[in-house]
């Protein structure tokens, strides 16, 4: 539970300070006890110790208290470890080599395909990914995986190649997002060792190559990642690729890497359902060791803002500690005091316009466009969706709809939301899409 709150104390941190001060000073540290009102956290060294307590100590107490409903101490203890804080100086180019020619796969071991819940949702790229992972090389190369944020495509990518690891120790296997990509290139540009860089990346088995879209407008990092992807493709080595949008949707990237990406299979992830979120959960609590009830796990799934993953496993660390430390059990009733920020408030009056203004704006589409007579699928896709909601959420007769849109017949209004209905009772995406509306209505 401690590291699991740690990592999520380090992510609250970089909106207080910056992701450069985080990564320094903060996650050196560790939890070594929470207990009554004091938390103890150890530092790699005084000098460590002296800065934090001296800069950062308040904020952090800030967090605790804030976040969590946490109001204790903390104090910094000095660990074990003779790591000195300074570095020692050594030649430039065996620093590079060091730096950048290091046998760290970067995989973490936490994410495997036993503790990746699958669902309607994700069905398609697990199996794909696994396919991948027993083996089945350039059957889909490059593998392209693609969702919003937290969806696990991360922990998919991480699960390939924990599994590939196990079957085949012997390959070279190396996770890499493009943020780390673009700062080894840097590295070795400036230190005058890109054979080196170029060694790393050109002769591994399998690369996971993560966040691929934050490549797009950085012209020598696309280049690089160009010639490294035709060298490994050339070889037949497995590639694999994370995006927020798939190929064709992501701005400023060069034609040659999107039709490339292409070239093997692309899969998407959706939003989970609520039925896979309370599976998730139960999941992960137990992994975390923590007991949730199915009567909890069902509140938390119906209930919290957000459809992703990392959300879930967020607001769990934060019940936990909640209950932890306020010496109580799970219940639904500790789980609305401790996660009242992030629970939706469905007591909000709820506005036709509201309603409209959330589909307007997740389709991308004007308001005068969807109460319009238009009848392309691009604006009555998002009207037939609106008008269910109105319907299923706000009860409004269907003449009341009908005349929101332009005084249409009422009989139109009906046969609208039908089709949503029957839609709906197959369509795993159009129920994620629906309630992703609905729960930014209430936010």
């Amino acid at each position: 539970m401690d590291n699991n709150l740690w990592e999520e104390v380090l992510k609250l941190s970089e909106v207080k300070f910056s992701p450069q001060i985080v990564n320094t000073w903060l996650k050196p540290l560790k939890i070594l006890d929470m207990r009554g009102d004091l938390i103890t956290i150890e530092a790699p060294n005084r000098f460590y110790k002296n800065w934090v307590e001296d800069k950062y100590l308040e904020t952090l107490k800030k967090i605790f208290l804030e976040e969590y409903n946490i109001q204790s101490e903390i104090q910094i203890v000095i660990g074990s470890s003779t790591q000195s804080y300074r570095e020692q100086p050594q030649d430039q180019t065996v620093k590079a080599q060091n730096t950048i020619l290091n046998n760290s796969t970067n995989l973490n071991k936490q994410y495997t395909f036993d503790n990746f819940v699958v669902g309607s949702s994700n069905q398609f790229p697990h199996a794909a990914a696994l396919a991948v992972a027993e083996g089945y090389f350039q059957t889909y190369n490059p593998l392209f995986i693609y969702g919003g944020v937290g969806l696990g495509k991360t922990h998919l990518m991480h699960a390939i190649g924990n599994k590939i690891l196990e079957k085949f120790p012997k390959l070279k296997i190396l996770y890499i997002s493009s943020e780390a990509f673009t700062n080894e290139m840097i590295y070795a540009l400036k230190s005058k060792t890109m054979d080196i860089f170029r060694e790393k990346y050109r002769n591994i088995d399998l690369l996971l190559f993560d966040d691929v879209q934050f490549l797009a407008g950085k012209t020598r990092s696309t280049e690089e990642f160009f010639y490294t992807f035709n060298s490994l493709y050339d070889m037949q080595k497995q590639i694999v690729l994370t995006s927020d949008k798939e190929p064709n949707e992501i701005p400023d990237l060069e034609e040659r890497l999107r039709s490339r990406f292409s070239w093997g299979l692309v899969a998407d992830i959706q939003p989970p359902s609520v039925d896979e979120k309370v599976a998730i959960i139960l999941k992960r609590s137990e992994i975390m060791n923590i007991y949730v009830s199915n009567e909890v796990a069902h509140f938390l799934a119906e209930n919290l803002k957000g459809d992703n993953i990392r959300d879930l496993i967020g607001a769990l660390i934060r019940l936990n500690a909640f209950s932890t430390f306020h010496n109580e059990p799970i219940t639904i009733e500790l789980a609305k005091k401790a996660l009242e920020k992030f629970i939706i408030k469905k007591d909000i009056i709820v506005t036709p316009e509201a309603v409209i203004n959330a589909v307007c704006s997740y389709f991308n589409v004007k308001q005068q466009e969807i109460k319009s007579k238009n009848r392309s699928r691009v604006i009555s896709y998002p009207r037939q969706v609106a008008m269910y909601i109105l319907r299923e959420k706000l009860n409004l007769p269907l003449q009341d709809i009908a005349n929101i849109f332009g005084g249409r017949n009422h009989s139109t209004v009906l046969h609208s939301i039908k089709e949503i209905q029957n839609r709906m009772q197959s369509d795993q995406e159009l129920k994620s899409v629906i309630n992703t509306i609905i729960r930014n209505i209430y936010k």
